[in-house]
């Protein structure tokens, strides 16, 4: 029980942080998308998604290496020292190398707004050599986690505020945001340095390359996808079009954020119980971690989906209404996204299974590239287009890991439950009951809040009728703590 109210504990902290995360970017992307002039922000975009491939590389996958690795051996602070040592001086080595790949790149490539930018986005690069949370993760300091990103971001809020003012200010936009990245991540390694010293004594490079080249690849899997696309569309169809992918893309990522809080929080738990505990412990877990993110990320996603529109049109405005089609089909396939996430994350690469999710990740990411040229060669290359593709790649390498982890590991991974399809099922009637509201002659606002508020009633009606354990125990919990019963 005890362990079960960790968690718990550590999900709330998480979850209050991705909260903190809608909410500033729910006024802040407005804000931004309203006022900088549209070419200038798709010229940002377009050099942040070429930009995001790089640090991704500089990163070499020591984040997620060394949150599931810590927390096998949190145990022992010598060990944990060594490790994390050998992690931060592999990082150091990879940030350099791919910066001066990176500077090559902005002056081979690159000129006036955009040059600029790119030599902004350097400050990210440097923030990223103290990017050392995986310690805390993997330690679970979740509560200085979110104290320490709240106060960040409202300092990233007040900045944009008091400094982005006209529809030219994009430089001093990517500013803000660099310097917040580099506040945050110093701030960490500071926190972590006071936990854990620096020990030099037996540098081991050779033994981390493999699988740190291994976990670069498996949780980059986002650059044969989302990043190729939004790269694609730079190069093929125009910058104003990425904004157009990256708006729905960005609403939506940011919304599951909450959700996805119960994906971070369990990885360097059931990494443990796979070291430490029984298969039968494990599946409980897994499969309870796989109902509360569905309890979740099904209303998120099928609410976008029935009001699409007005959100575009809250968020950038009417001339960025185009982005609602984009809109839809992002949010049916991000619940392929979060299950594929499941199986990476929680089921194949705590087992130890990187070759394979290396294998499926590359013929899915062929499969996506090679759809897009297709789409190129036929000129039908679009923000829908891209996304269609992506979606297809992603639905094919979930079934591929469902397949493989329910046939040949023989774990008992549950995810089509009657639970889990009334969820569904709950999340489709949205669609419908948006539409009637629709056609009833009332303001863009009125029709907006009983959309929502509607179906959030019969979400949670019919789950508190149906006496669903995931509401059940949130609701316990809250009247435990907010109320003293």
């Amino acid at each position: 029980m005890e362990k079960k109210n960790t968690l718990f504990k550590n999900a709330i902290y998480k979850s209050i942080l991705s909260l903190v995360n809608i909410v500033v970017p729910i006024i802040i992307g407005p804000y931004i998308a309203r006022l900088l002039d549209v070419k200038l922000y798709g010229i940002y975009n377009t050099a942040l998604a070429n930009f995001q491939m790089f640090l991704a590389f500089a990163s070499f996958g020591v984040y997620n290496f060394g949150v599931r690795e810590i927390s096998k051996i949190r145990n022992d602070k010598e060990k944990v020292s060594k490790l994390f040592t050998n992690l931060f001086v592999i990082s150091l080595i990879s940030n350099i190398l791919v910066l001066l790949i990176y500077i090559c790149f902005i002056l081979l490539t690159s000129s006036g707004t955009a040059m600029t930018i790119y030599f902004i986005l350097i400050i990210q690069i440097l923030a990223n050599v103290v990017y050392v949370e995986f310690v805390n993760e993997a330690l679970e300091n979740y509560k200085f986690i979110t104290i320490k990103s709240v106060i960040v971001k409202i300092i990233y809020f007040v900045s944009l505020l008091a400094f982005v003012k006209k529809p030219s200010d994009v430089n001093l936009y990517a500013i803000i945001v660099s310097l917040t990245v580099f506040l945050n991540n110093i701030i960490s390694f500071l926190y972590a340095k006071k936990k854990i010293k620096f020990n030099f004594s037996k540098i081991e490079f050779k033994k981390y390359l493999k699988p740190l080249l291994a976990v670069l690849i498996i949780t980059n899997v986002d650059l044969l996808y989302s990043q190729l696309d939004k790269v694609m569309l730079g190069r093929y169809v125009s910058e104003v079009s990425v904004t157009l992918y990256f708006i729905p893309y960005y609403i939506v990522s940011t919304l599951v954020s909450i959700p996805y809080a119960i994906i971070n929080v369990s990885i360097p738990r059931l990494s443990y119980i796979i070291k430490n505990e029984s298969k039968e412990i494990y599946e409980e877990k897994l499969n309870n971690s796989i109902s509360s993110l569905l309890f979740l990320i099904v209303p998120i996603c099928f609410g976008l989906v029935a009001v699409a529109r007005e959100v575009i049109v809250l968020y950038g405005g009417d001339k960025y209404i185009s982005a609602t089609i984009p809109l839809v089909i992002i949010c049916i396939v991000r619940l392929f996204v979060s299950m594929e996430s499941v199986m990476n994350n929680l089921v194949l690469y705590p087992n130890d299974k990187e070759n394979r999710i290396l294998k499926v990740s590359f013929v899915c990411g062929l499969i996506n590239l090679i759809l897009n040229y297709l789409l190129v060669l036929f000129k039908i290359l679009s923000p829908v287009t891209a996304m269609i593709t992506t979606g297809i790649a992603e639905i094919v390498m979930f079934s591929w890991h469902y397949i493989y982890t329910r046939n040949k590991m023989k774990i008992n991974i549950k995810i089509f439950t009657k639970q889990n399809i009334t969820y569904l099922v709950l999340g489709v009637l949205f669609i419908p009951i948006s539409f009637i509201i629709k056609c009833i002659n009332l303001s863009f606002i009125i029709k907006l809040g009983l959309i929502v508020v509607i179906c959030s009633l019969l979400y949670f009606i019919v789950l508190y009728i149906k006496k669903d354990n995931n509401l059940m125990f949130i609701l316990s919990k809250f009247k435990r703590k907010v109320l003293g019963e």
